[in-house]
């Protein structure tokens, strides 16, 4: 699988639309060498195609035949293809806006383009079954278009409700805005801001959001985007707090992952301080991850750096293959410059730059 990053195709004056010539030229030249390559199945790029999402019709399509030729893809002036493998896209902020801006319009043509903005799918590795999911991560937390908010978390609870029925199936799941961390796991620091109770900008997650998926939905990989630096993290889940929490004049608790994952996210929100207490005693770094290798993890996260000629071109490549004697494979998950090595489900995955 291929992992592409922020691309952020924009417009520039005169004297800019050569260096947009160069950086196309060079994306398509990453784009191409590892194709041509490595081969992948999947082809998935993490949002942020566009660098702002209020641009005209006219200059909307022209930068989609900008983007599918230099991901050699068919559109109406480019007729040849790159292999056979599939694409996959997810929606960023600079595609559909934060929270606090989402609009139909922009919404509707993006979908229109590159497909839905929640979906799921499942792949025959090496004789196993995975679930691969794409979450609209911009609606998640406050959105001013509650009918993206109702439509994201409905996706999620399908989810939960797949994961309970067939928890042997591992999951790796895709969200452009990565989960939350403290200051100082990764270059960004855990900044949102607010406008008229919506989301205007936000680096991660809300951590209420976030323990919410990884408590219910237990991924074991985690690819996002957003932070053009990248990342790499891995979570440590307990299955309950120290002691209960008492969710105010419902007779409610939270206690364990079941009572977290049985609310509503209008209850997240309401509760936000006793979820995000739930969560500190909760959802910690693992420890010896960056060293000698962690072996009490419950879900990686990898977060893509951009593909811009900044940050080198970068783009990453997940594997996943069996090991034959699965009763054998204990689990374990390190870290060494920009690449990611794990061990579980009877796999071995592995991200690398």
């Amino acid at each position: 699988m291929l992992i592409e990053g922020d691309a952020k195709l924009r417009r520039e004056p005169t004297v800019g639309k050569y260096d947009l010539l160069f950086n196309d030229y060079y994306l398509r030249h990453v784009y191409k060498s590892t194709i041509a390559a490595l081969r992948p199945h999947y082809v998935v790029t993490m949002g942020d195609i566009f660098s702002c999402q209020w641009i005209s019709r006219d200059e909307y399509y022209k930068r989609i035949h900008r983007f599918k030729w230099i991901s050699r893809q068919i559109d109406s002036q480019n007729k040849s293809l790159s292999g056979d493998h599939a694409y996959y896209y997810l929606a960023g902020n600079h595609d559909i806006g934060y929270g606090e801006e989402t609009e139909p319009y922009h919404i509707n043509r993006y979908v229109k383009n590159f497909g839905p903005l929640n979906r799921e799918w499942l792949a025959r590795v090496d004789g196993g079954t995975h679930r691969f999911a794409i979450l609209n991560a911009m609606s998640l937390d406050k959105t001013r278009n509650i009918q993206y908010r109702q439509q994201a978390w409905q996706f999620v609870q399908q989810l939960v409700a797949e994961r309970q029925e067939r928890p042997d199936i591992p999951l790796i799941l895709f969200s452009h805005i990565p989960l939350h961390k403290q200051g100082g796991d990764c270059v960004t620091s855990p900044i949102t801001r607010y406008h008229n109770g919506f989301v205007e900008y936000q680096d991660y997650l809300s951590p209420s959001t976030s323990a919410f998926l990884l408590h219910c939905l237990a991924p074991t990989f985690v690819l996002s985007g957003h932070d053009h630096n990248g990342c790499q993290a891995a979570h440590s889940i307990k299955a309950s707090a120290a002691q209960a929490i008492s969710l105010g004049s419902t007779g409610k608790t939270l206690f364990s992952s079941r009572d977290l994952c049985d609310l509503t996210f209008e209850e997240l929100d309401e509760f936000q301080p006793e979820i995000e207490e739930f969560a500190r005693q909760t959802v910690a770094p693992a420890t010896g991850f960056d060293g000698t290798g962690a072996e009490a993890w419950d879900t990686l996260e990898v977060t893509v750096r951009s593909a811009m000629g900044e940050f080198d071109g970068a783009a990453g490549i997940f594997d996943i293959s069996a090991r034959h004697d699965r009763s054998q494979l204990q689990r374990h998950a390190r870290t060494f410059g920009r690449t990611v090595e794990a061990r579980a489900h009877g796999y071995e995955y592995r991200y690398h730059e």
